[in-house]
């Protein structure tokens, strides 16, 4: 019998479709769970020939000849990829569901479509597969035949699980494909985005400001916060308080402040005043032996708003799985912050958006620009907004376009700049990334919040007009 849990609003698939479709296999792989940030299946029907499944960004059409038609549906519906299964594979066959995920069975490969608009094809057998783009993008990167294809409304991206060999397509046809030879046991994870809307409360309201620095600045004081406040909602809090600093905070086993009453006092300082505390956390360098069972505890106890999570890992697989495990226990309310220039691709360029559409705000640029120009650098590797829909932080100091990592506050040609892709510039006044450029009333600061601030509200105000 074809088993599920679904969501009341689903479509379900009926006797006569399943007939059509094949039977379910008596050992089906267990599929992830869980409505996260409105990610979902919204619903699975069978529609003549073909089976759509309908998730809360995507559309997939399941045709019998074996094509898999790739719809985003944020900001607006259209076509933008086809994936096909070979003639001898087929016939593509239902296996279950549930409120995240549903998996359907061909010959050596079975196939996962889940509420995050991610496709995966797993690889029982070696399988040929062709992935075929249908709209013409402003920006593509690839690595190792990871590829991301992205224009101004959305976009996909293709992630082999091994080193594949692939042959760039001629993007001046209209309809330009790449191919995959999937070794037995191996996968490709094939993501439609973006996977979720935008948060708006996030990117104009829920401002964000990075604090922390070496003694005497580790602890932010009252007087910052309470400046902070006139602008920001939310205060990430670097390293420094934990043992070690920021020359080694990260390869701690335990997460215990070094200073527990003055950790307390910037918590409670920042309820006060309407903020948010994200203190810092780090998957990436972490050293004990359970890290989840660690911010777990550490959540609980220090009451905090969320996790500023400094690099996760550099395997895609795995840090899906901690970030979408770590947004499960933080629920939709509180916040999680990623900073991640380069991880999980070691590299700049691209990236995973259905890793990103996890976090409220991404944080990029410390490695630099990756040889880009300003504005491609900025809306399609820093900015979320139509990618993953996290909002975009930019990491300044490591990006201004000098070399190396330079201590100086945003210009205004970089704040318009930044204004324009819809990208965030933290407020920083004794903090970890401007502070050393600010000296005490040269007015870097000033000239910051009054431009920044007052022209990101004016542009909020005007989206927001246009918004229904």
């Amino acid at each position: 019998m074809f088993k599920s849990r679904l969501l009341s609003a689903f479509v379900l698939i009926s006797a006569s479709t399943l007939a059509a479709w094949g039977r379910e296999s008596e050992k089906p792989a267990e599929l992830p769970s869980g409505v996260l940030m409105g990610m979902k299946i919204e619903a699975i029907r069978h529609q003549g020939d073909a089976a759509h499944v309908v998730t809360t960004g995507a559309e997939f059409i399941l045709e019998k000849s074996g094509k898999i038609r790739c719809f985003q549906r944020i900001p607006e519906r259209r076509e933008v990829a086809t994936i096909q299964i070979p003639p001898g594979n087929l016939p593509l066959k239902p296996q279950r569901q549930n409120d995240f995920a549903c998996v359907f069975s061909a010959k050596g490969m079975d196939l996962s479509f889940q509420g995050d608009s991610l496709v995966i094809v797993k690889a029982r057998e070696d399988v040929e597969l062709a992935v075929q783009g249908l709209f013409k993008p402003a920006y593509q990167a690839d690595q190792q035949g990871k590829w991301l294809f992205i224009d101004g409304l959305g976009g996909f991206g293709v992630y082999p699980t091994f080193a594949a060999k692939t042959k760039a397509p001629d993007l001046a046809q209209a309809a330009w494909q790449i191919g995959y030879g999937v070794p037995k046991g191996e996968e490709i994870w094939i993501s439609v985005f973006p996977p979720r809307p935008y948060n708006w409360k996030r990117a104009c309201e829920d401002l964000m400001a990075h604090e922390g620095n070496e003694p005497p600045y580790t602890y932010p004081s009252t007087a910052l916060i309470q400046s902070s406040a006139r602008y920001c909602k939310v205060m990430v809090v670097h390293s420094w308080f934990w043992p070690g600093g920021d020359r080694e905070p990260w390869k701690i086993p335990t997460f215990v402040p070094k200073d527990r009453k003055e950790f307390d006092r910037v918590r409670d300082d920042l309820h006060r005043a309407g903020m948010k505390m994200v203190p810092y956390f780090s998957p990436y360098y972490y050293s004990g032996n359970d890290f989840f069972a660690e911010v777990r505890r550490a959540l609980d106890e220090y009451k905090v708003d969320g996790l500023y999570f400094d690099g996760v890992t550099m395997d895609f697989r795995t840090s899906y799985e901690i970030v979408r495990k770590t947004r499960q226990m933080l629920g939709d309310d509180r916040i999680l912050f990623r900073h991640c220039t380069s991880d999980p691709l070691a590299s700049p360029r691209i990236y995973c958006p259905f890793i990103d559409t996890y976090c409220d705000y991404i944080y990029r640029g410390e490695a630099g620009r990756a040889d880009l120009e300003l504005d491609d650098f900025l809306r399609w590797t820093l900015s979320g907004h139509n990618i993953s829909n996290a909002v975009g932080y930019w990491v300044y100091t490591g990006s201004t376009g000098k070399p190396g990592y330079v201590r100086q506050a945003p210009t205004r040609e970089h704040i318009d700049a930044a204004l324009r892709h819809e990208v965030r510039l933290p407020r920083t006044e004794i903090g970890y990334e401007l502070n050393l450029a600010w000296k005490p009333n040269d007015g870097h600061l000033e000239f910051f919040d009054k431009y920044y601030y007052e022209n990101l509200a004016r542009i909020c105000q005007a989206r927001k007009k246009q918004t229904p």
